[in-house]
């Protein structure tokens, strides 16, 4: 008698608020069985698969890392096709996820990015890239910014993450998880994140198209925050942690551009 047992436990880890990745599987013909993904949010997500199988195989071989297109449904990962046959077949498997494509390495690093704020606007760099505040692992800037100064999108994306609902922060790393925040993704694959926005600071929702310049927040003083500000930072995706990048601004009158350096103040005529 042919015994199929199917058992699968979900495990996910990801840091930021984000439509559940969902992996599940479908039995087929001739006692195969197909392993499908669901990915609602509105940019790319990437699985690492992990199975333990007993009389099957798989068709992508020790493949465990797969890239989801943006708002796909039942995108098929693989087909798992039984062994011997009249076996038990046995199958388990757990999955992490996170948004972005963990495996992009090539993106536009001559991008220019405007400043996160208005024209006219003059801000200090308080702490820089691998800072020994709070930046010490990433390439990060920090602009001193009085509550309720408006934030602006620094290049064109869509919102695919909105976190508003905090309402206090402290300078302590145990105030992280409560940081209000939006994030942009952008073509390359990219993503921009503004953060410590105050409570209910958002000017923008999840599915939401910006361009550069728009309006997308006001800046706060929440989550781990030493003082009232503005947190950038520019990401490629990645399991663990993100892979922070380095940004170019146009500066001044925005004919030039360049990495900003902490300790100096920036300000925008364009």
């Amino acid at each position: 008698m042919k015994i199929f047992i199917i058992v699968y436990c979900l495990f996910t880890v990801n840091s930021l608020v984000a439509q559940e990745i969902k992996v599940y599987t479908e039995n087929a013909d001739n006692n195969t069985v197909l392993v499908y993904a669901d990915n609602n949010n509105y940019c790319t997500a990437s699985i690492a698969l992990k199975m333990k199988i007993t009389n099957l195989s798989f068709s992508e071989g020790s493949k465990e890392i797969f890239v989801l297109p943006a708002s796909t449904k039942k995108f098929k990962i693989g087909t798992l096709t039984p062994i011997k046959a009249n076996k038990t077949f046995n199958l388990s498997f757990n999955y992490q996820y996170t948004l972005g494509d963990v495996t992009l390495t090539q993106y536009d690093k001559d991008f220019a990015y405007d400043l996160p704020f208005k024209k006219e606007g003059n801000f200090k760099v308080f702490q820089g890239y691998y800072g020994k505040a709070s930046h010490q692992n990433e390439m990060a800037l920090d602009f001193v910014m009085k509550e309720g100064t408006e934030v602006v999108a620094a290049r064109d994306g869509i919102v695919v993450a909105v976190v508003q609902h905090h309402t206090s922060g402290c300078p302590s790393a145990s105030c992280k998880d409560m940081n209000n925040y939006v994030l942009l993704y952008h073509t390359d694959g990219t993503f921009t994140q503004y953060v410590h926005l105050k409570f209910n600071g958002a000017a923008v929702k999840v599915g939401d198209s910006v361009q550069k310049n728009n309006l997308i927040g006001y800046s706060g003083n929440t989550g781990w925050s030493t003082g009232p500000h503005l947190h950038f930072v520019a990401y490629l995706a990645g399991f663990d942690a993100p892979r922070t990048i380095a940004t170019r601004f146009r500066i001044q009158d925005g004919k030039k551009s360049e990495l900003l350096q902490e300790g100096n103040s920036y300000s925008r005529n364009y």
